[in-house]
C-alpha cells in the first residue's frame, strides 16, 4: 500500500512546482516596477515578492520620472538580461506555499460538498 503512495505525492509535488512556476513567471511579467532615475534602468528586477528577473533597459529613455516598466520580450534586438537563479527558487517555494494553502483551503470548503454529489451519483447508479 504504501509503495503506491509514493509516486502520487511525487506527481503532486512536481504539478505543484509547475503551477508555482508558472505563476511566479507570470507575475514577473505582469507586475510594471517603478524607475525613479536614469541609473535604476541599468538594472531592472522583476519578480514578486522576490525580485530575479533582472534586465538593462538603459538605451530606452522615459520622458520623466518616477516611471513604470515591464519585461521587455524583444527577440530582434534583445536587452541585456540575467536571472538570479537561488531567488527565482525562493520566488517558486514561497508561490507554491501560497497556492498548497490556496488548494487545501478550497478542498476542505468544497470537500464534503464534492463527497456528498459523488456518493449519490454511485447510490443513483446501483
Amino acid at each position: 500500500m504504501q509503495g503506491r503512495r509514493w509516486p502520487a505525492i511525487v506527481v503532486q509535488t512536481a504539478g505543484l512546482l509547475v503551477a508555482a512556476l508558472a505563476t511566479t513567471w507570470t507575475i514577473a511579467h505582469l507586475i510594471p516596477v517603478s524607475v525613479h532615475s536614469p541609473s535604476q534602468l541599468r538594472d531592472v528586477a522583476f519578480g514578486w515578492p522576490i525580485p530575479w528577473y533582472h534586465q538593462d533597459l538603459s538605451r530606452y529613455q522615459p520622458a520623466d520620472y518616477p516611471t513604470t516598466v515591464e519585461v521587455v520580450g524583444d527577440r530582434v534586438d534583445p536587452v541585456a538580461t540575467s536571472v538570479d537563479w537561488l531567488a527565482l527558487v525562493g520566488d517558486v517555494v514561497l508561490t507554491a506555499l501560497v497556492l498548497w494553502a490556496l488548494v487545501a483551503a478550497l478542498i476542505h470548503l468544497f470537500g464534503p460538498a464534492l463527497r456528498r454529489t459523488l456518493a449519490e451519483r454511485e447510490t443513483q447508479q446501483h
